[in-house]
């Protein structure tokens, strides 16, 4: 007799027995059960979750014998046919290779047609994605009202691809991935079934390795049973996928943690001699640093968030509790990205070395806690006078003083003094030797610190600095009517270009400070020529036509009639910009601020009392 995989042997035959799915079969079951079963259905998700097997369950439960119900009896002709799909109302049809537009005609010319024997007609299409567009198309309108007695269900693992004209005409289940906990169970279960033996390692490798498909691991499962015979065993099975042993890979971790860089070149070159897979070992060993985080944090006791064996969770309990959780998380951060250099690398056993021993060989982290204790007993050991210049202890008195600086060697920096604030001179003919202060370190700052001491007490602190007399243009001689004349200082700025700038500062700012950089070479109430240096940014922006059209429109407000905006580039010779005349301004307004302040009768009357020249004032805006 044929063997038959266990994939087929134990596929569900009841939406009972469908796991990890429980949102499925229990929105299918109450619709069969309320009569609110919808024409088309569209399941999705990844492989080996249980799409097309719900879809067999659902023909089931339609054309069951004591249906429609949502526990078929698996027992009449209609049940029976359907599971081994030869039943003649229930098209199970491949989209990858029936996706033309004559594939869907063909099926849409049987349709309007009765059952022969079933209750419904139903049509399953697997892989739906690979259609071409035209099959949609022509799938569109019968999609949308098809015959009351066709039932329609969609598979597919990509459902981004299919058309949303058609997933808005289908009710759309979405299948998840299944647990570990889940896949699991069900491998326990179907090897007690099988009168199979097998230890907690061996279970937890097959649903590690499964990736959350039930049909995969009942596949991986088939294959350890041709390895491992009647007996499973965690590092036989282990051996017969290629996959390196659990044990292996916490020992690598620990090795990792523990800095030993010896420890983990050992364990790759081992690696090396099974032939074991370095991408998939790097990402045991990256699962493997999650789980201990997890330890870590909520404990050894949860097993909903750790799915170990016993005693593999009691050793990495252990080795979790002997590493801070955040030297965990920094290792769990350098395997992420040694995973992916590994997966781009042509020669991953070398990155996989390198990487290992970059990631043991990393200095230890220092709590910031501490690090800040340890300053904090430094400062305080030197403000206490523990350095070289402290004096020695009396009788009676402990070594260190009361800087407690105890019996240990002292620091070889000097204590920090602690500066108090001068005295304020008092202002006399001929002070007297012991009244004079000491002189600063600096002589500008022995300036500005008499300069606050020696102001009366009704003068302000703050010198207000004194604003520049304004510019008064000069009269411009006659002009031709409709133009603007030039001022008669060579280098200086039209007075109407000024004012268009000035309009331009609250509307539009950044057009203002392009301008502000551009010679007004030509302005006059028919023409206005701006040049800038060649290839500068500024011409750039300002020769944009929003640009000019905005400056056309501010000419018109400020000459009496729009102007034409002409942008050149190219050299002025004896003519400045806005730009410049303002920094020329404020450096103008600078030097007459520093002059004002430097005269005032506070500021010379420190100088004279410390003996300063006008080189050691220095003045700063506040």
């Amino acid at each position: 007799m044929a063997y038959t995989v266990l994939a087929r042997k134990y596929r569900p035959q009841t939406f009972s027995d469908l796991v990890g799915q429980e949102h499925v079969s229990r929105t299918i079951g109450n619709a069969i059960a309320t009569g609110r079963v919808a024409h088309a259905f569209l399941f999705t998700g990844a492989r080996g979750v249980g799409k097309t097997t719900t879809a067999r369950l659902l023909a089931k439960s339609l054309n069951c014998e004591k249906g429609p119900t949502a526990e078929p009896c698996n027992v009449c002709d209609q049940c029976n046919q359907i599971a081994a799909g030869s039943d003649i109302d229930v098209l199970e049809i491949d989209g990858a290779s029936n996706n033309s537009v004559d594939d869907v005609r063909r099926l849409q010319e049987s349709l309007p047609y009765r059952p022969v024997r079933d209750r419904f007609k139903v049509v399953i299409v697997d892989e739906v994605h690979m259609l071409s567009t035209g099959a949609f198309n022509a799938f569109l309108k019968t999609l949308e009202e098809p015959p009351p007695h066709v039932k329609f269900i969609f598979a597919t693992t990509e459902a981004h691809k299919v058309p949303v004209t058609i997933r808005s005409r289908c009710q759309r289940h979405d299948f998840r991935l299944i647990s570990r906990n889940t896949v699991a169970a069900r491998v326990r279960e179907i090897l007690s079934r099988e009168g199979i033996e097998a230890d907690d390692d061996a279970v937890a490798i097959v649903s590690r390795e499964a990736a959350g498909s039930m049909r995969d691991a009942l596949t991986v499962l088939d294959q350890l049973l041709a390895f491992g015979g009647g007996k499973l065993v965690g590092s036989e099975v282990a051996a017969g996928l290629g996959v390196a042993d659990r044990k292996h890979v916490q020992s690598v971790a620990e090795a990792v943690l523990s800095g030993d860089a010896a420890g983990c070149l050992r364990a790759v070159a081992a690696l090396a001699n099974q032939g074991i897979d370095i991408l998939h070992f790097a990402k045991q060993l990256l699962s493997l640093t999650r789980d201990l985080i997890v330890l870590r944090v909520v404990g050894g006791d949860d097993h909903e968030l750790v799915d170990l064996a016993e005693d593999e969770r009691a050793s990495m309990s252990a080795l979790a509790a002997s590493h801070a959780a955040a030297h965990i998380e920094r290792t769990f951060s350098g395997l992420s990205v040694l995973v992916e250099e590994i997966g781009q690398s042509t020669t991953p056993e070398l990155v996989l070395e390198m990487g290992l021993v970059r990631l043991a060989e990393r200095p230890p982290l220092e709590p910031l806690t501490e690090l800040l204790a340890r300053l904090a007993a430094l400062e305080a050991k030197l403000a206490g006078g523990g350095g070289p210049s402290s004096p020695r202890p009396g009788p009676g008195q402990p070594p260190g003083g009361s800087g407690g600086g105890g019996g240990g060697p002292r620091p070889s920096a000097p204590p920090v003094r602690r500066m108090e604030p001068a005295p304020t001179p008092r202002l006399a003919k001929a002070p007297a030797p012991a009244s004079v202060p000491a002189p600063p370190s600096s002589p500008i700052a022995s300036s500005a610190a008499a300069a606050v001491a020696v102001a009366p007490a009704p003068a302000p602190r703050t010198l207000t600095p004194v604003p520049a007399p304004a510019r008064v243009p000069e009269p411009a001689p006659a002009a031709a009517p409709g133009a603007i004349a030039q001022p008669a200082a060579a280098g200086s700025i039209p007075d109407a270009w000024m004012r268009m700038v000035e309009q331009l500062h609250d509307s539009q700012p950044a057009l203002c400070a392009v301008l502000e950089h551009g010679t007004p070479t030509h302005v006059s109430a028919e023409r206005i020529v701006v040049t800038f240096p060649e290839g500068s940014f500024f011409g750039k922006q300002a020769a944009a036509a929003p640009a000019k059209d905005a400056l056309a429109s501010v000419a018109e407000r400020v000459l009496g009639q729009r102007p034409k905006i002409e942008i050149a580039e190219g050299k002025v010779d004896g003519k400045a910009t806005m730009a410049a005349e303002q920094a020329r301004r404020r450096e103008e307004d600078k030097k007459q601020r520093d002059e004002t302040a430097r005269n005032h009768p506070a500021v010379r009357e420190a100088m004279n009392v410390f003996d300063a020249t006008d080189s050691d004032v220095r003045v700063e805006d506040i």
